[in-house]
């Protein structure tokens, strides 16, 4: 009997289920009211579609990008639907220098990507409030094809990379 344990593949929050409902009958609203940002304008080149939403948050899948100017460079996504849902992001290789995990291939396709296309690889960071500091998810990246504004959330089971990065006190 072998003490190995077989490698779990990564699993890729892109993919929709043939037994899925159709993920959007209408637009996006065109004005959202957030208790963090306040009012924020919605326009269609900042939104970002997630067709299976991002892991635990499923039923959202239109998220705003927003960039407040004095948390540079930290950005946010902001659930369309529920706009005091918002996830603060940080693009990996700032977390991490040299952070560049294989992604596989389902997660190219579900981005209508291919190998070599430039791609958001985005860290959802949280912060610790009983230490203040700062963590990253690198064992969970969002990717985002920006030309396509299709994203989905990978999890690499097995990688040497954390679930929460250490990035500094706040």
């Amino acid at each position: 009997m072998s003490d190995a344990h077989p490698v779990a593949a990564p699993f890729v929050a892109c993919r929709e289920e043939p037994d899925m409902p159709p993920i959007r009958t209408a637009p996006p609203p065109t004005v959202l009211e957030s208790r963090r940002f306040g009012r924020l304008e919605v326009q269609a080149d900042r939104i970002v579609t997630f067709p299976v939403g991002l892991l635990g948050f499923d039923e959202f899948h239109d998220y705003l990008r927003v960039a407040p100017e004095a948390l540079a460079p930290l950005t946010f996504l902001v659930a369309c639907d529920d706009p005091d849902v918002a996830f603060p992001i940080l693009p990996a290789e700032l977390c991490l220098a040299g952070y560049a995990p294989e992604f596989p291939s389902e997660a190219l396709e579900a981005l209508g990507a291919r190998q070599g296309d430039a791609l958001e690889v985005l860290a959802i960071c949280a912060l610790a409030p009983d230490t203040g500091t700062l963590h990253a998810n690198l064992q969970g990246p969002v990717l985002i094809n920006p030309v396509e504004r299709l994203g989905c959330q990978v999890v690499l089971h097995d990688s040497p990379y954390s679930l929460r990065h250490l990035l500094g006190k706040v």
